[in-house]
């Protein structure tokens, strides 16, 4: 069926709701490519609503009122068939003995960085990471003490803070400035933020929860600053993978000699691939010698240096030439944007959402219906019967907004549009 019809067939349904797993009357099937793939987002039935209960969903475990959860951030998509098969070829060797990392594992990293986003890293800089969150909470043990000031930009993914004081440090607000509907740094405020107990910025590259893509300027700019007053950059680059609209992902340490000196790059496949589930899957990217062997003795150090199988092969698998399935994701995405955007611009709710340009995360900006964030997230949850992501726990700058998770069939993301509307209709 073609997505046009498809929307139209999901549209007259209204509200009737597509989650969680084991609804009586959905229909679930095989996820499969198509034989005759008319546009590249048909290449793969993301049509498809999937069956997700007994899988111990973190997702869906929150929905215990028949809710659709459009909060945490993995989608209902089935992951890349290519990854899945190498994933299944391995576990049919039978043996799931001790397994170090092999130079495949780098090699696919270096080839995938070269051939996505135009950087092309030495191999000696490369190396596994225990997961992302897992591994900027390291480097912030190995390169900053108690007490010592790390910045961040919010509003940001909400672990930065809640792992930088969990580990005794001060989480320092560097907020974003929203001028005419875009996000930009404070740079100058950060240069009149960092003191001697200033040892690191988190960065987040692209930006969780705005979907934004760093310009080379303002990365530029920003490794300079740092460089002048000994921060360290850590950079944050899960969903880099996911550039929308035929646009690129800039990795910092890509920027220049200044951000290679800096910074620390820590990315994986588990966004774009649908991999959030193998949770040590992750690898870092480390210019600077001095800094990469101190990182990397600590995971050494820590017992956190050895990559599990299913990392290996998964990595492995989802950074080969061929890019259909992915590019296919995409289209699918932008497709639901251009939903949401379509029917925010068709009814008049008091809600906008802000275009992402990577990811599959919608920032909805709800500030003009002036309502207070408990009312803002209850009338989500208890009238449209949707979870999204609380924007007041993105910190400074957040109140007034929630954050979308559109990773999911048309005919979800309908629905809850049309609960949506029925929630905050005038």
């Amino acid at each position: 069926m073609k997505r046009r019809a498809f929307l139209k067939g999901a549209a007259a349904a209204g509200a009737a709701a597509l989650v969680p797993a084991g609804v009586a009357g959905t229909a679930f099937t095989a996820c499969r490519p198509r034989e005759a793939a008319g546009d590249a987002a048909e290449g793969w039935d993301f049509d498809e609503v999937i069956d997700r209960s007994g899988t111990w969903s973190i997702k869906y475990g929150r929905a215990t009122n028949g809710e659709t959860p459009m909060w945490i951030a993995d989608m209902d998509f089935r992951t890349d068939p290519y990854v899945r098969a190498a994933l299944r070829t391995r576990l049919d060797r039978d043996v799931l003995g001790y397994t170090s990392t092999p130079q495949a594992f780098i090699d696919a990293i270096a080839a995938w960085e070269r051939q996505a986003h135009g950087y092309a890293p030495e191999k000696e800089w490369i190396g596994y990471a225990p997961g992302v969150i897992t591994s900027i909470n390291q480097a912030c043990l190995t390169f900053t003490e108690p007490g010592d000031r790390i910045i961040i930009q919010p509003p940001v993914y909400d672990h930065f803070r809640l792992y930088i004081e969990r580990l005794g440090r001060v989480a320092v607000d560097n907020p974003l400035i929203l001028e005419n509907g875009r996000y930009r740094m404070d740079l100058e405020g950060l240069e009149r933020l960092i003191d001697s107990r200033t040892k690191a910025l988190v960065l987040c590259n692209p930006h969780n929860p705005i979907g934004l893509l760093w310009d080379r300027e303002s990365l530029a700019r920003l490794a300079e600053i740092c460089d002048r007053h000994g921060v360290i950059v850590i950079s944050d680059e899960i969903h880099g993978d996911l550039a929308l609209y035929g646009r690129r992902h800039t990795p910092f340490c890509s920027i220049s000699e200044t951000a290679a000196r800096v910074g620390l790059i820590f990315a994986g496949p588990t966004k774009a691939f649908n991999l959030a589930g193998l949770s040590g899957t992750a690898f870092c990217i480390i210019p600077d010698k001095e800094k990469r062997e101190k990182y990397l003795g600590a995971l050494r150090n820590a017992k956190l240096d050895e990559a599990p199988i299913p990392t290996i092969e998964a990595t492995i698998a989802a950074y080969r030439k061929d890019t259909a399935w992915l590019e296919s994701l995409k289209r699918y995405i932008e497709g639901n944007i251009a939903l949401v955007e379509q029917f925010f611009a068709d009814n008049d709710l008091g809600i906008k959402p802000l275009r992402p340009e990577a990811s599959f995360l919608v920032w909805l900006d709800c500030r003009a219906l002036g309502l207070p964030q408990d009312e803002l997230m209850d009338t989500f949850r208890n009238q449209a019967k949707i979870i999204p992501s609380n924007g007041a726990s993105y910190g400074t700058g957040g109140e007034g907004f929630v954050r979308l998770n559109i990773g999911c069939p048309a005919s979800v993301l309908t629905a809850a549009l049309s609960r949506i509307r029925m929630a905050f209709g005038k």
